[in-house]
């Protein structure tokens, strides 16, 4: 939240996609733009208006300080003026304005998309070459489920808010800190439903980082080349468990010494990548599941005592 004392710095943003195969993908953004205090715009907020929808699309993205672009496999309905899809024509619009902009693509080998909301023909031809215009001009990422999308856009939207003056704090970007015990072991055995939550742990910093690879990075929600790893010891995690980070923590955790004793704030994170082996009978898909520990802050940070110094 909000420093006390200081007014809520709500920003708007315009969330354009389509809508029918996007309900929960939208609703799902949604919630995680409110944690972060900010106002979302798109097609469910314009309600009965005097304009035409294409004026109401560009007038609402007009209003806004940030364009986040969700594409999946429709292309939407079409402007006769234009022969453009509205969702292209609002992705233009913030162009034009040069909102700071998120673009986010379906994971077509990963995602299950019912028949319905895949486009054939002409519209098809019109995605595809939207999709090949918005990948040469940003870098993409590509999301799988609702909850994988919302975890992007709360990880990719703080540096964006940071750029244009505005201060998220931690606890805008995750729910309170839970007691780290009973969390961490809810954690191991549902995973999937305790990813995002963040605990408060004591470590002893251990070994020399690691760079995280493609398949983890990509599960996770991590930028390749940027993510590493770093065993500690923890009375919470245990013996030889593996932090990692990015940005300025993976400065911090790269650089600091072993032996180093500190206090940090970490996020639970959870994903799965596939794999395809191909046997005798034909290619088979494995599903590894990825699990871990992010460091989100340093609270305290104590140096090697003189015993580990020597002993190291």
């Amino acid at each position: 939240m909000s420093n006390v004392g200081q007014p809520k710095q709500h920003v708007p943003i315009f969330v354009g996609s389509t809508y029918e195969d996007l309900i929960e993908y939208r609703n799902a953004v949604k919630e995680a733009l409110h944690h972060l205090e900010t106002i979302v715009r798109g097609m469910e907020y314009f309600g009965s208006k005097p304009g035409t929808p294409k004026d109401e699309c560009l007038k609402a993205v007009r209003s806004c300080r940030v364009y986040v672009g969700i594409f999946a496999m429709r292309y939407g309905s079409i402007d006769e003026e234009t022969g453009k899809s509205m969702t292209q024509l609002e992705y233009e619009e913030a162009a034009k304005l040069k909102l700071p902009t998120l673009i986010y693509l379906i994971d077509e080998q990963k995602q299950p998309i019912l028949p319905t909301f895949v486009e054939t023909g002409p519209k098809a031809e019109q995605l595809t070459a939207l999709k090949d215009e918005l990948k040469k001009k940003f870098m993409v990422s590509f999301f799988t489920s609702p909850e994988d999308l919302a975890r992007r856009i709360t990880q990719d939207l703080p540096p964006i808010l940071h750029d244009i003056g505005v201060t998220i704090t931690d606890d805008q970007l995750i729910p309170a800190v839970e007691d780290a015990k009973a969390l961490i072991q809810r954690f191991h055995a549902r995973p999937l439903k305790h990813a995002g939550k963040e605990v408060i742990i004591d470590v002893e910093i251990q070994d020399e980082p690691q760079g995280l690879d493609a398949d983890e990075c990509e599960a996770l929600g991590l930028p390749l080349g940027d993510a590493i790893e770093r065993r500690v010891k923890s009375p919470l995690l245990g013996d030889y468990r593996r932090v990692m980070a990015t940005g300025d923590m993976a400065d911090w955790l790269e650089s600091v010494p072993g032996g180093t004793k500190a206090q940090l704030k970490i996020r639970l994170v959870f994903g799965k990548s596939e794999d395809v082996d191909y046997g005798p009978e034909g290619p088979v898909t494995k599903v590894k599941t990825h699990r871990g520990y992010r460091v989100v802050s340093v609270l305290e940070e104590r140096p090697a005592d003189e015993t580990h110094e020597k002993t190291a």
